[in-house]
């Protein structure tokens, strides 16, 4: 959908094209863009001249000369050619204005969903649509139109921001850079941003839109401008469908959700949401003594989710039942659960089914994680052995990383009653090097007190 700066310049292409050019007959060829009674639509505009342009959020306002307006909302794919009287209609010109120097203006709509509607000077801004659009950035000095709006809502400030009745002009691909430039995550709820990040949301919004309005517009999908000329904003957009691409500021994947159901690109280590509580990530190989740290730091008031567990319990499920089999059609079901043992010696053999199923399960995993984050009233501890090796990692505040020399890791499987062999052949592909990316790195290299003692250095340090 055109945002305010490709309205924006298809307000000042009309300007040079149309300006002062007398309306000598309307043809409308689908009678259901005309909001209200077409004949009176008509009727008001035919005669009268083309005085000036106005922008309202994502309207375009056609000031006439009989003291009347046209109102425009270009939806989707709505467009304006200018075009010679004798030149040709196409099948998705919906609109036409024929002007008395023998040119028309063409209002042409692939997906039919613009909108347009005549109203009196006297009162357009206060009656709808244009009375429920509120100002623009460039139209407030300062946030405490924002502030005030947004004190009470618990909805995500994305959504908050899309909201064109509060605040008009950022659509969905300019909220996501003004929230990327100000370090703000997607779904903070509204009314826990800050008045002085409010001020920065604001500043940036005019800083994006004034750039992109410079850069003719941002071509995303088939907008073009009334000349089709296209603009080249996209070639600036530093977060905004670049989802797997990686963080100038941090080096950090970005990262794609859906907010309100609108798609939404970030960066999970810029921009934190406070909203939902701490996550510490465990990861290291199998028998390091994970679950030995994890379950320190519950003391420190965590809960802990287990990813082995949630496996566990994500195995037991018929959907994940499904797609395992599809995947692996021998797999051994035993009392509506999978065959661990079966399913371990399957995958030694053939680690490249292995590298398929944590495809699946990973994804599941992480989904499991996100649901506990956003109803948890408690900081959170996740325990995994694979949390590098998926987006688990990205929604981590701090890792810990517990290492282990191999002595002491076969002892530790042998107390537990592993089968030793099987577990270091799954562990022999473990990324050691994921070590340097962890805030912290823990040495299970002595006794449960040493242990302790690590653990506790990183609460009260």
């Amino acid at each position: 959908m055109p945002e305010f700066p490709e309205v924006n310049v298809v307000i000042k292409k009309l300007e040079l094209r149309t300006l002062n050019k007398t309306i000598k007959s309307v043809e409308v060829l689908r009678l259901q863009t005309i909001e209200g009674d077409v004949n009176h639509f008509k009727k008001t505009i035919e005669g009268s001249t083309i005085s000036s342009f106005e922008q309202v959020g994502k309207f375009i306002v056609f000031h006439l000369s009989n003291k009347h307006v046209i109102i425009s909302h270009l939806r989707m794919e709505g467009k304006y050619f200018f075009k010679e009287e004798n030149s040709n209609l196409g099948k998705h010109d919906l609109v036409v204005f024929h002007f008395t120097d023998n040119t028309k203006l063409v209002y042409n709509d692939t997906r039919r969903f613009g909108r347009m509607s005549v109203e009196s000077e006297s009162n357009y801004r206060d009656v709808p649509p244009l009375c429920n659009v509120g100002p623009n950035p460039f139209e407030m000095k300062n946030a405490s139109h924002l502030e005030n709006a947004y004190k009470n809502k618990s909805i995500a400030i994305k959504t908050a921001l899309l909201d064109q009745s509060i605040m008009s002009g950022l659509g969905n691909i300019y909220t996501d850079e003004v929230l990327y430039i100000t370090k703000i995550h997607p779904e903070t709820p509204a009314k826990l941003v800050s008045r002085a990040k409010l001020e920065e949301i604001l500043k940036a919004s005019k800083e994006v839109l004034e750039a992109a309005m410079k850069a003719g517009g941002s071509t995303i999908h088939s907008f073009t401008s009334e000349e089709g000329i296209a603009g080249d904003f996209q070639v600036q957009l530093q977060v905004y469908g670049k989802n797997g691409d990686f963080c100038p500021r941090c080096d950090t994947k970005f990262r794609k959700i859906f907010v309100n159901g609108r798609g939404t690109t970030y960066c999970p280590k810029c921009q934190k949401n406070p909203g939902i509580p701490t996550l510490f990530g465990v990861t290291g190989p199998i028998g390091a003594g994970k679950s030995l740290v994890s379950n320190l730091i519950t003391k420190h008031g965590f809960k802990l989710l287990d990813c082995d567990k949630i496996v566990h319990d994500l195995y037991k499920t018929k959907e994940m039942q499904d797609k395992l089999v599809h995947l692996i059609p021998d797999l051994k079901i035993v009392n509506n659960d999978i065959d661990r043992a079966w399913l371990k010696s399957y995958l030694i053999k053939f680690p490249n089914k292995k590298k398929q199923l944590q495809k699946i399960v990973h994804k599941e995993v992480v989904e499991v994680v996100e649901n506990e984050l956003k109803h948890s009233k408690q900081p959170i501890v996740v325990e995994a052995a694979f949390l590098f090796e998926t987006d688990l990692y990205l929604l981590c505040d701090k890792t810990i990383f517990v290492n282990i020399d191999q002595e002491k890791q076969i002892a530790n499987l042998e107390s537990r009653h592993d089968d030793v062999g099987k577990a270091l052949l799954l562990n022999s592909n473990f990324d050691y090097s994921n070590m340097k990316k962890a805030t912290y790195v823990i040495n299970n290299d002595k006794d449960i007190a040493n242990l302790e003692k690590q653990v506790n250095s990183i609460f009260y340090r």
